[in-house]
């Protein structure tokens, strides 16, 4: 696939000798030996450098070392919680704005492809935004991106936030996903305790809101999404919009693609709050073909499972309210 730049973004040494990272770049260079290979990650020593460029020769791969912006922490007395958000953002930019090709696939340097089924979504795109035209109004990408559905979150889900797409692995135009990259630097401000609902956050912007929300209002001046303490119906609906517009979602095995840490870290946790295949045909079905007669997806049966979840949550929270208890759990949060 000559179209494709993949970008690996992220920490590379998770060991000594980087062995993770050498080996899923070898397993993409494998399965797309006509790609273009670039590996982002922040500077090393030079002994370090010259180790990785060295074993990196036979693959390939362009490597780009930019400055550490260290991590963002949110301190509460002794305790903190950490942020690579910055990490991210400046890392992925200098790494796509590093690609020749039309079409990037951005990637965690903890993660990889096994097979061809992204060349083959890829391939047969067209034939999906063919059956699904998109509304100009909402339609911010020059195309639909394909978008790993890890951590897309549906606002319909237990886990509703809105304007969430993922950011494990996309594949789109260059000049998309550039500007899908192209935020700004976060700061401390980023930080608020927000309690909404089921919804509990130490940030009014998480990092996949932040790349996304900023996007759109680089698009739409007017724009106005205050983050994680607004909620209501027509925000919620908007988001959806926005969403089926831009974005393609796609399961990892619909994708061949492996993110170990999910397994390892996560335990495939909260695979019911992300956006499936399926779900983004019934949002446009619902929005924009109403004529087809179907099963209601949402109906009452999927609400009242979702209340009930909700309320779960928003009883399994009541603790983090109070700042002693949150302090003690905070080191202790993952994503669900």
């Amino acid at each position: 696939m000559y179209q494709l730049s993949f970008v690996f973004q992220g920490k590379v040494f998770f060991d000594n000798e980087c062995r993770e990272v050498l080996k899923n770049i070898q397993r993409v260079r494998t399965l797309y030996p006509l790609s273009e290979i670039i590996l982002s990650t922040w500077s090393v020593d030079v002994e370090k450098e010259k180790y990785l460029t060295s074993q990196l020769k036979n693959f390939n791969v362009k490597v780009i070392f930019s400055e550490d912006p260290g991590a963002l922490i949110y301190r509460d007395e002794k305790y903190k919680w950490v942020s690579n958000i910055n990490r991210m953002l400046i890392s992925s930019k200098k790494g796509i704005d590093a690609t020749s090709r039309d079409y990037v696939v951005k990637l965690r340097t903890d993660s990889y492809f096994v097979n061809h089924n992204l060349k083959s979504l890829f391939l047969n795109r067209e034939a999906i935004n063919k059956r699904y035209d998109r509304d100009k109004a909402c339609s911010l990408f020059t195309e639909r991106v394909i978008n790993c559905n890890l951590f897309a979150r549906h606002s319909r889900s237990y886990r509703p936030f809105d304007f969430h797409p993922g950011d494990i692995m996309l594949l789109g135009r260059r000049e998309d996903v550039l500007q899908f990259f192209d935020a700004p630097i976060v700061d401390e401000s980023i930080f608020e305790v927000i309690f909404n609902g089921a919804v509990f956050s130490l940030m009014h912007f998480v990092p996949e809101q932040h790349l996304w929300v900023n996007y759109i209002k680089s698009k739409i001046p007017n724009f106005n999404y205050l983050g994680n303490k607004s909620r209501n119906k027509e925000i919620t609906l908007l988001s959806e919009k926005y969403y089926i517009n831009n974005f393609i979602p796609f399961s990892c095995d619909q994708l061949g693609f492996v993110w170990p840490k999910y397994i390892d870290k996560y335990r495939s946790k909260g695979e019911g709050s992300i956006y499936q295949f399926t779900d983004w045909l019934e949002l446009n079905k619902l929005f924009y073909n109403n004529k087809i007669k179907k099963k209601e997806t949402y109906n009452k049966y999927y609400k009242c499972k979702v209340s009930i979840i909700k309320l779960f949550y928003f009883i399994f929270y009541l603790p983090l309210r109070w700042a002693k208890i949150r302090r003690i759990i905070m080191d202790l949060k993952s994503r669900e």
